[in-house]
């Protein structure tokens, strides 16, 4: 923690009472503050060269500070003293790299749901020329069902073959004729009405 940086005293003593702060171990005050060097080192270690981010630093900061009022609470809460636990340094040190592994993986995580999400501008580009295509989807839907709409019952039914993929062998078996008598007949009736739309 740099030298103009609060020291264990103030982090703890900011989340606990003045009464209660005589409660918490001297020796945990001594191993933090022999700890921090170690632990901001493993930090800057894991975030490689991202490290001189100063949203970085402060990560490790936040972390270190959220373990030391955690212990100071629980040391409190529980009315246990450092006796305990047989290496406060080792104690402290696992508890940090829990949390900033927990912390930085969350930060990742965020951080790619961020890059995911278009820019401004992208969105607008992409709402534009969606609106134009839908637009134009729709005068082609509107188109296509009032031609459908004047089909009669045969060609509505040889349309609607073709539309879902049937052959046209397949559809002149069903309909108890020929292939090619059936595809003539069907371009037959589609120019009449062609005509007909003055097409």
């Amino acid at each position: 923690m740099p030298s103009d940086d609060p020291g264990p005293n103030w982090i703890i003593s900011s989340c606990l009472s003045a009464s209660t702060h005589d409660n918490v171990p001297d020796e945990l005050l001594i191993s933090a503050r022999r700890v921090w060097p170690r632990v901001h080192a493993h930090a800057n270690r894991e975030l490689g060269e991202r490290h001189t981010d100063p949203e970085n630093d402060m990560l490790a900061a936040e972390v270190w500070e959220a373990v030391l009022q955690s212990i100071a609470r629980s040391f409190r809460r529980l009315r246990v003293s450092c006796e305990g636990i047989a290496n406060m340094d080792s104690y402290l040190i696992g508890a940090f790299r829990h949390r900033f592994n927990r912390a930085r993986y969350r930060k990742q995580r965020r951080e790619q749901v961020i890059q995911l999400v278009a820019s401004a501008n992208e969105l607008d580009a992409l709402a534009s020329s969606r609106s134009l295509h839908t637009s134009v989807n729709i005068e082609d839907h509107v188109l296509a069902n009032e031609v459908f709409s004047c089909m009669d019952r045969w060609l509505k039914r040889v349309w609607t073959a073709r539309q879902y993929g049937y052959s046209w062998k397949e559809i002149a078996e069903y309909l108890g004729t020929s292939e090619e008598r059936t595809k003539m007949k069907f371009r037959y009736k589609l120019s009449i009405l062609r005509a007909r739309l003055g097409g």
